[in-house]
């Protein structure tokens, strides 16, 4: 009952219905989902369908969102309201996943969901892509149109076009493709809203999703039935004396099972069999890509093709890296930017990486504090690097908070992927499938600034929840963080920040 819960939590934050729908408006569905779900969970424990364990992730993800409040306390305490009740709901989503989905139905479900949010984010944004543009209205400071657009219903071809005898004298008019729920075009490309209204961060999460899906498609493994009255019952093999004997006549009103044509065997029918299950995560996976392509995300691109060939290789070794090879061109030659564009988002991006080394020297190492990476910069935006990000707002000690996030929720996975834990088969489709995923996310947010995002969070909660899914399972698994590791870690990543700082200085 949890699981079910939670997962609608997760629909809540992640697709804002509360913002498109009038009736919603001003309802507090967030807090009243989250409610319900520490409810659930209570229940679910004393009716002993859950089974609470503690991840290795969750202690290092309390600690970094804590220390990023006492961070942002220390040296923007006028913003720490605001930014603590952020962290504070990322939190709480990330614990209500990670102990409300921690059974094999919970996992499987919270599975359901995110791949059922990637697919209305991905229709949304396909059908945005083909509809007519009209004339829009921003507020009166989003002069890049990163918020939401009201149209006025005037056809344009530029944002000159819409200047021209506005309703709104000085209004604030862009040129975009309105879209389904409310939606519209950044600059032609396509997005969802909310949290998810830049087409990267779309992109990326689609992209997540992808191992997911294929995951839910993969055929569970049957138990054996028993054998039913009249069936067929296999025979031991003949003693050496009853080769010349005639085989006994079956009994009277025994049903045969009719003989298959010599071409059509049962390897056949199970493999046609598996194809058409297959043509449903086909069609997701093909829609993620059309959409990744329309919103034009260079990183978008990199975590589709990611996924894609893990999940190939996973599969069929060699002959999945050659299928890679197939989907990679075309990829890397349709989607993304070119042009003026992407020479100006690349030097806005290397500028914004200097700004955020100058503001770890500043500090001294201790951060800004969290969300003023913004206020800092002389460009008004974020890092649009998640590990730099951490470094800049929570100082060095947030940033190795922050990798061992990252890296217990990788272990877990892959621990009881690649492990002799005896768990079941839900266990065993989701391991690898959470596995890819946070790849994918750890290549992602290298461009991106989500080090506080929920969308991320919900993937670490799952990770969390599959491990308390495989401990109720198999009581023996157990997945620590040694201290070698801790120390790995963190100098991994002092070792990047090395590598990022002289690759800086080499560009100039």
């Amino acid at each position: 009952m949890a699981a079910w819960v939670v997962c609608a939590l997760c629909a809540l934050v992640i697709l804002k219905p509360q913002e498109f729908i009038p009736a919603l408006e001003g309802i507090p569905l967030v807090h009243a989902a989250f409610g319900l779900t520490l409810l659930c969970v209570a229940l679910d424990v004393v009716w002993r369908r859950l089974k609470p364990t503690l991840a290795p992730q969750v202690v290092y993800a309390l600690a970094f969102l804590a220390w990023a409040a006492l961070t942002t306390a220390l040296k923007r305490p006028a913003a720490l309201e605001e930014r603590g009740l952020q962290l504070a709901t990322v939190a709480g989503v990330f614990l209500a996943v990670a102990f409300a989905a921690a059974s094999p139905r919970g996992v499987r479900a919270l599975a359901i969901t995110l791949v059922g949010c990637a697919v209305v984010t991905t229709a949304v944004a396909i059908v945005q892509a083909f509809q007519p543009y009209g004339c829009m209205l921003a507020a009166p400071d989003d002069w890049e149109g990163k918020g939401e657009l009201e149209p006025d219903g005037r056809p344009c071809e530029t944002n000159l076009d819409c200047r021209k005898d506005p309703p709104v004298p000085d209004g604030n008019y862009r040129c975009e493709r309105p879209g389904p729920l409310g939606t519209s075009t950044i600059d032609g490309r396509v997005r969802y809203r909310g949290s998810l209204a830049d087409p990267n961060e779309l992109s990326l999460m689609a992209g997540m999703s992808i191992p997911l899906a294929i995951a839910l498609a993969e055929r569970r493994g049957r138990r054996r039935a028993p054998a039913a009255p009249g069936s067929a019952v296999p025979r031991a093999p003949a003693a050496p004396g009853d080769a010349g004997r005639r085989a006994p006549a079956p009994p009277c009103g025994a049903r045969l099972r009719p003989a298959l044509p010599l071409l059509l065997t049962d390897r056949l029918l199970s493999r046609a069999a598996a194809a058409l299950r297959a043509l449903p995560v086909v069609a997701v996976i093909a829609a993620i890509g059309a959409m990744v392509v329309l919103s034009r995300s260079r990183s978008g691109v990199l975590v589709y093709l990611a996924v894609l060939g893990l999940t190939f290789i996973r599969w069929s070794g060699t002959l999945g890296v050659v299928a890679a090879c197939f989907i990679g061109p075309p990829m890397l030659l349709l989607g993304g930017r070119s042009g003026d564009e992407a020479s100006e988002s690349s030097e806005e991006r290397v500028e914004l990486l200097r700004e955020a080394f100058e503001m770890i020297r500043r500090t001294r190492g201790i951060g800004v504090g969290a969300g003023q990476f913004g206020d800092e910069s002389s460009l008004g935006l974020t890092a649009h690097n998640s590990y730099l990000l951490a470094a800049s707002e929570t100082g060095l000690l947030g940033m190795c908070l922050f990798a061992l996030v990252l890296y217990a929720s990788i272990k877990v996975p892959l621990s009881i992927w690649l492990g002799d834990a005896e768990v079941g088969p839900a266990a065993r489709r989701f391991a690898p499938a959470i596995f890819v995923s946070l790849c994918g996310a750890l290549l992602g947010i290298f461009f991106l600034s989500w080090a506080y995002k929920d969308v991320l969070y919900m993937t670490l909660g799952a990770s969390a929840a599959l491990y308390g899914a495989a401990r109720a399972e198999d009581a023996r698994i157990s997945v620590r963080v040694s201290l070698r590791e801790v120390a790995l870690v963190c100098g991994g990543m002092f070792a990047v920040l090395v590598l990022l700082n002289v690759l800086l200085r080499f560009l100039g």
